[in-house]
């Protein structure tokens, strides 16, 4: 009897074994699933925050143009939060030249006039790891040259994306 009892012994620490193992497997996927619906949401809202920057300069720049007013030059180089007289929740203000920037904020990059975000949520295995990414706002040449609100002025303003080795050659 004592070798039946041995054997039921092995059984339940081999079920337990199991059970443990099933569990640690279901927890690393539930893991790796919730990374990637934050990796995804933080995407959407990247999108969705560049999407708002972008149509609020251009409905700025509309105004202005009925107004009849021409853009100078300096609207590229000031803070497009600052322009729209509005700042997404997670905008954190400018950026000293030497400051690190958070994970998941945005930023005003005065010395550069940049938009740079840095993401939270990074995936380590994707082809381009890019933690940070930067935008410059760049004045869109209008077609009608011959207007006299547009002569050398822009006809709307875009963000731009700066490339991946202007980023490295900046230190980001």
């Amino acid at each position: 009897m004592r070798r039946e009892y041995q054997l039921d012994g092995r059984v339940r620490l081999a079920r337990r074994l199991g059970w443990a193992f099933t569990g640690l497997v279901l927890l690393m996927i539930v893991l790796a699933l919730g990374w990637k619906i934050a990796q995804v949401s933080e995407r959407r809202a990247l999108d969705a925050t560049h999407e708002h920057l972008t149509t609020g300069l251009n409905n700025l720049v509309a105004e202005q143009m009925a107004k009849n007013q021409a853009l100078d030059k300096a609207w590229r180089r000031t803070n497009p939060f600052t322009l729209l007289r509005w700042q997404q929740g997670n905008y954190c203000g400018e950026l000293a030249a030497s400051a690190e920037p958070q994970g998941g904020c945005w930023y005003w990059l005065p010395g550069r006039a940049w938009v740079l975000y840095q993401q939270r949520f990074r995936d380590e295995w994707a082809n381009e790891p890019r933690e940070v990414r930067a935008w410059r706002l760049v004045a869109v040449p209008g077609s009608l040259t011959t207007a006299s609100h547009s002569q050398g002025a822009g006809f709307a303003l875009e963000l731009a994306e700066i490339s991946a080795e202007e980023l490295s050659a900046a230190g980001y």
